[in-house]
């Protein structure tokens, strides 16, 4: 009913004016009273059609003789309203006087934070973060990494520049025993490398090869290897059991006793490093560039990064794939952890969103033009049809108030001018 009230008063007022006409032509309605509702239902008239004129204008051709040209406005200035828009928009609108005027009011990081102290908010965030890391690490490729990471390592990195703080943080690790447990684990993994049937098998050859060449030195010793093996007293096969016997033994010991000789003799070989490192001295400093060098130029090396990358990646995106993992837990917990904490830090907060607002600005200054661009292209790609339809959908309703304001209210002069007509005649 509302869109079709300026239709509706336009037919009361012809039918008030045909009816009231055609009474007062057949006698059925004598005297001033009538005559000035006639008036005022032919005023009523007038001013419904012409303002169903002036809004039919806006969107549509009237075929009228020399006004017809005057009509379908929107259309014909549809380049004029365009860039009206567009300078409506960007200079009154979303110009960045405004834009930063209605940030300094807002509080928006407080409001982050208080929308992720909301669990179900929280997970979307972190939902959302996961997604995004998984696509950067899908997108990874290992060889890339790996040249990256070799060439920023060669730019970047000198022996000199990693032998005095790597000196410094061997010797720190040695003095408060942070090292045991590697070391530890370093004699354990050398224990199981001893059951190994290659390492004995190695064993076994050096062996053989020591006392080959024992023999080959003077017939003294030929005689007493020779001498030994007829009697069972030299057995190559025992030797070598009782060498890794032994060996396994005092791994063992070593390993679970810290204050070992053989652990203690290690601790002084990598302090001594240490000192050498930090001091600069020239031959260390020498190896640390052949390690560097060898790092960034071995091709061995290069299929060793590539490979543990390539783990590194899929242990990454096994952790990324679904939101309850370990990785996700422990960083859900951060998260909780730094949000309850700087929530309620003020400072902390006005310097975050004074960063942000800056940031902004600075965007919608650098890019503003680009707000007046999809403005235009929005509009642009509507035909004339659509647009005319668009417009008329957002203000169709207030255009028929319009007229339905001009049929009454020229009803209403009409009955005013009609009053005064009889009064001056009178």
């Amino acid at each position: 009913m509302k869109s079709r009230i300026g239709h509706i008063s336009l037919i009361i007022a012809v039918s008030g004016l045909i009816l009231m006409e055609a009474a007062i032509h057949l006698g059925l309605a004598e005297g001033a009273f009538f005559r000035v509702l006639a008036t005022g239902f032919e005023a009523g008239t007038i001013g419904a059609l012409a303002d169903w004129f002036a809004v039919s204008a806006l969107f549509h051709r009237i075929p009228l003789p020399l006004v017809g040209r005057h009509t379908n406005i929107i259309v014909k200035n549809r380049q004029k309203l365009t860039e009206a828009i567009v300078e409506l928009v960007t200079t009154k609108w979303l110009s960045p006087e405004i834009i930063y005027e209605k940030l300094s009011g807002v509080e928006i990081t407080k409001g982050i934070f208080t929308a992720l102290q909301k669990p179900k908010n929280l997970e979307l965030a972190l939902d959302v973060m996961r997604q995004v890391a998984l696509q950067v690490v899908h997108q990874l490729e290992e060889v890339q990494v790996v040249n990256y990471l070799k060439a920023a390592f060669r730019e970047q990195v000198s022996s000199h520049a990693i032998a005095g703080p790597f000196g410094t943080w061997l010797e720190k690790t040695i003095t408060e025993g942070e090292h045991q447990p590697l070391v530890a684990k370093l004699l354990k993994e050398s224990t199981q490398a001893l059951d190994e049937p290659s390492t004995r098998i190695i064993i076994h050859d050096k062996l053989r090869a020591v006392l080959e060449a024992y023999e080959q030195q003077d017939f003294v010793k030929r005689a007493a290897i020779r001498i030994g093996r007829w009697t069972g007293g030299i057995d190559i096969d025992v030797l070598t059991d009782r060498i890794l016997q032994m060996v396994r033994e005092m791994a063992d010991e070593a390993e679970t006793d810290p204050a070992h000789p053989l652990r203690k003799k290690l601790d002084e070989v990598l302090l001594a490093l240490s000192t050498k490192l930090r001091e600069g001295d020239e031959a260390t400093l020498l190896l640390i560039e052949r390690v560097r060098l060898k790092i960034s130029d071995d091709e061995e090396l290069h299929s060793m990064f590539i490979a543990l990358v390539q783990r590194v990646r899929r242990k990454v995106e096994m952790q990324l794939s679904e939101p309850n993992t370990v990785f996700m837990d422990f960083f859900r917990g951060k998260m909780q952890y730094l949000i309850a904490r700087y929530s309620q830090d003020v400072t902390l907060l006005n310097q975050i969103d004074e960063w942000i607002k800056t940031t902004v600005s600075q965007l919608v200054r650098k890019y503003h033009h680009e707000v007046g661009n999809m403005v235009r292209e929005s509009l642009l790609k509507l035909n004339d049809q659509e647009l005319v339809e668009q417009i008329q959908d957002k203000v169709g309703d207030d255009l028929q108030y319009i007229r339905l304001n001009g049929a009454v209210v020229g009803g209403l002069v009409g009955i005013m001018i009609a009053v005064l007509r009889l009064l001056v005649l009178q």
